[in-house]
């Protein structure tokens, strides 16, 4: 597709579009959360300015997967407007580690991990815990966080205490001082008999409901409140961790973490301090990622691995990783030129679309 005008919309929550035409890529200014009003007219406007102004008529339009986006209405209405036929869905973690792919000229297979709070997956589940080994062809999923369930959907997300329950079930109650038992009795009833709850492999519920569990952050203000908090209270000497379960299943690796949270809470019953526990959380996941990286290294014999999703900005975490993983000689790249949240997803979009013969061109 080289040289081919290629729109790539972007994700909802931080939405950053490109425009790539005959060697330039341009990228729109960036925009909020797209499910405000306001920001998604300004979305739009941005949108069609970056067009008018590389007078180019797009002959490609990427967007997410996600069928309800706001973004993904406005990428279908204005191919339709356009008449185009060559209207292209693309799964949100592949662009996340499309985005690397396309900062490093990578052109695969890699091992992607992606991990962050939320993706729209291929099986229409919610994704967010991911190993996918990419190609300049497309992905394959390798292995996710086990499956958990959501109760009351997106409501999780401002009210973590409810992913404690998720995984927990009861035992996790007696934590939830400050949560009224009424509410914790209708989450688990509503669990109970499969009433909105969404099922969710997200790494993102993962660290709010371990700032939940810690009295850290019980109902959350603004995205990721928890887990900057959780972060911040972790300490560079630890070196303890929890346990978890890795399974295969039907060729993908599940990683269960019914043992570290349950690991966490023997250390609250013993009282021990609260970073250290924040901190055997943060290296419980380290190990879970570099051992499943590992497990599909061993089975595709891949050696290059791209990290990217919200999850990786954490200061902690990323670094320990990636020690990790040069100590089993891996390779690994994280974005560097853009963040390695959703604003990396329009160029990943784009890198996905074009099968990897994307223009490495000048940016406006």
């Amino acid at each position: 597709m080289k040289n081919k005008t290629i729109l790539a919309i972007g994700a909802d929550m931080k939405n950053r579009s490109l425009l790539a035409k005959a060697g330039r890529i341009c990228f729109s200014l960036d925009t909020g959360d797209l499910s405000d009003a306001g920001n998604y007219g300004s979305f739009k406007k941005k949108v069609l300015r970056l067009v008018k102004n590389e007078k180019a008529r797009p002959g490609t339009i990427a967007y997410d997967l996600h069928p309800g986006y706001f973004s993904t209405k406005f990428a279908r209405e204005f191919g339709a407007d356009l008449k185009l036929k060559n209207m292209v869905p693309v799964q949100h973690h592949h662009a996340h580690i499309a985005s690397v792919m396309y900062e490093y000229g990578l052109e695969g297979p890699v091992i992607g991990v992606s991990f962050d709070g939320t993706g729209y997956g291929t099986d229409g589940n919610i994704w967010g815990g991911e190993f996918l080994v990419v190609d300049k062809k497309g992905f394959t999923r390798a292995g996710h966080l086990k499956y958990r369930m959501m109760p009351g959907g997106d409501k999780a997300v401002l009210e973590p205490w409810r992913m404690v329950l998720s995984i927990l079930g009861e035992k996790g109650a007696p934590f939830l001082k400050d949560v009224p038992r009424q509410e914790k009795e209708l989450v688990l009833t509503m669990m109970s008999k499969g009433l909105n709850s969404p099922l969710t492999s997200s790494a993102g519920r993962l660290f709010d409901a371990a700032a939940a569990l810690l009295g850290i952050c019980v109902r959350a203000k603004h995205e990721a409140e928890g887990p900057i908090r959780l972060e911040s209270m972790c300490k560079d000497d630890v070196e303890g961790h929890y346990g978890f379960e890795i399974e295969k299943e039907n060729r993908c690796f599940v990683i269960d973490t019914d043992e570290l949270f349950t690991g966490m809470t023997r250390d609250m019953r013993k009282e021990q301090d609260t970073g250290i526990i924040a901190s055997k959380f943060h290296n419980s996941m380290c190990r879970l990622i570099v051992e499943t990286v590992r497990k599909i290294s061993k089975s595709t014999g891949i050696k290059d691995v791209a990290l990217s999703g919200g999850v990786f900005q954490n200061r902690y975490l990323t670094p320990r990783i990636q020690k990790g993983l040069i100590g089993l000689n891996h390779k690994t790249f994280v974005n560097r030129s853009l963040p390695a949240n959703d604003l990396n997803i329009a160029l990943g979009q784009y890198f996905a679309v074009s099968g990897g013969h994307g223009d490495r061109g000048v940016r406006c």
